[in-house]
């Protein structure tokens, strides 16, 4: 048994930094957490074929020959003095190997990040943590709807260089021109650029946590579900969300996506946060959209999903009230992406090809918002949740070129008070930055670790330095465990105490 799971550690550590590229230990740990309802069955699949069947092998292989070394001894005195020298060197030997096996995943998921993840502590939120719920937030006249998608793994970067990408093509012709041109995009350089990703906001959930809430996704060490929406219990009962926010003010608030809501707790989230409406694979499927067992990608691809999102969106807009339409693309997802029939061949590389066509896709998108009656007064954000995990996308890329998140801001009234680019920021800080862009004024322009980027505040990022923010937060943290996870009151609990 402990050869197994020393093996399947290794195994497993060394697959998925090869399978995902740039991911964080504190990734895998949320990931470990969650149930694998809605997951890829690909990846799931090649996990099968791949660590757990190689570890498997290895024991087996191992115990083979171990019982064969033990039991190959028949005469009973001559055996009685084998076993008595023999079995505790096999076991010297297999406590090793496990030893070593372990410091090499170890190795491999990165010894900064696992020390950081368990040992390390952070008083980052105790300094500058900014509850929502206790900062003043002011509406002033009609309230603007929303539409914010989240564009799956899309970077700044498949823009071409002469725009401030990394490609000799410009893969997203359309974005580009939307944050250049016509929207407001912040940037990290002088050109086309975009946010930081941080530990916490490194994947598809988190990112979507942390754009919302203002807080990275963390885990409290325990890889219990219940601490993240499990039945009875509560998905981050102390964050105070752009969700609750906005259905304080008396939104109607929707999600809608492809891929089953359930995968991550993404469904928990977002109706514990702000009673969204979940419309996903299966409701698609449930409204007869697509036939029984029709599945594609991680459910329905994007092709498909924009089309059925207008009717939503229509759905909202005839309430004649303020509403949230929050939507989330797939087929940009990693390893090289979804290509229909419908995707042109134009760089002779799948994922290129992908890319170029959800750029396209969600143009498309746009300019059909854009002709509705509801338009004028509705803001778009359209950005990505993190850098594509497709791990040899970027291998000739420049080393010192600093890959960022897409973003941009369309039909917004609010004013940028300093200057759209050259800005460090991360996912935390579009949480801030979503209501200051519907015309809300946030006192101190700071909720949860999120800075309006509209204002000319500093972000946390820029204060502390990208380098020592990151790893700051990469830390575990006893206010986020008790405050964020449990919902306690942290302040109370430990000032007594002490």
């Amino acid at each position: 048994l402990l050869i197994f799971i020393s093996a399947l550690f290794y195994f497993s550590s060394k697959w998925t930094m090869s399978y995902f590229g740039n991911i964080h230990f504190d990734q895998i740990m949320y990931t470990l957490s969650q149930p694998i309802e809605g997951g890829s069955s690909v990846q799931i699949t090649d996990y099968i074929k791949g660590p757990l069947l190689n570890a498997s092998f290895i024991t087996i292989w191992l115990v083979v020959i171990m019982g064969l070394i033990i039991f190959s001894e028949n005469r009973s005195k001559q055996r009685n003095i084998f076993l008595e020298f023999k079995i505790p060197i096999i076991s010297i030997f297999t406590i090793l190997g496990i030893i070593i096996t372990s410091f090499l995943s170890i190795n491999m998921l990165g010894y900064k990040d696992v020390k950081a993840y368990f040992f390390d502590k952070t008083k980052i939120y105790e300094k500058y943590y900014v509850s929502p719920e206790d900062t003043l937030i002011q509406f002033n006249g009609e309230k603007r709807n929303l539409i914010y998608i989240f564009l799956e793994s899309m970077e700044s970067s498949y823009s071409s260089k002469e725009y401030g990408g990394a490609e000799s093509n410009n893969l997203i012709p359309n974005l580009t021109n939307l944050a250049l041109k016509e929207g407001v995009s912040f940037s990290n350089s002088s050109n086309l650029g975009g946010m930081i990703s941080i530990p916490g906001a490194n994947q598809t959930v988190s990112s979507m946590f942390a754009q919302t809430s203002g807080l990275p996704l963390r885990t409290s060490g325990s890889l219990d579900v219940n601490d993240y929406g499990g039945e009875g219990s509560e998905f981050m009962p102390g964050a105070y969300t752009l969700g609750q926010i906005l259905e304080k003010e008396g939104y109607n608030q929707m999600l809608y996506i492809g891929s089953p809501a359930s995968f991550g707790g993404r469904d928990k989230y977002f109706m514990q946060h702000g009673d969204y409406e979940i419309r996903d694979y299966y409701w698609i499927q449930g409204q007869g959209l697509i036939p029984n067992g029709y599945s594609v990608w991680w459910g329905v691809e994007d092709e498909k999903l924009f089309p059925f999102a207008k009717q939503s969106i229509l759905e909202l807009a005839n309430k004649n009230e303020p509403f949230n339409f929050t939507l989330l693309t797939t087929d940009t997802h990693f390893e090289d992406g979804y290509a229909s029939e419908s995707t042109p061949n134009l760089f002779n590389d799948q994922y290129s090809n992908v890319i170029h066509y959800s750029d396209e896709q969600v143009y498309n998108f746009i300019s059909w918002i854009k002709e509705q009656s509801f338009y004028d007064n509705t803001t778009i954000i359209l950005v990505g949740d993190h850098p594509t995990m497709d791990k040899d996308f970027f291998e000739n890329i420049d080393p010192n070129y600093q890959r960022t998140v897409y973003n941009v801001i369309l039909n917004s009234p609010t004013k940028v008070e300093n200057s759209i680019n050259n800005r460090i920021f991360n996912a935390t800080d579009m949480f801030p930055t979503t209501l200051a862009a519907l015309g809300a004024k946030i006192d101190g322009n700071r909720l949860g670790l999120g800075t309006n980027l509209y204002s000319s505040r500093k972000t946390l990022m820029e204060e502390l330095g990208k380098n020592n923010y990151i790893d700051e937060i990469a830390k575990k943290s006893d206010f986020y465990n008790k405050k964020i996870i449990k919902g306690t009151d942290y302040q109370v609990e430990f000032n007594n105490g002490k």
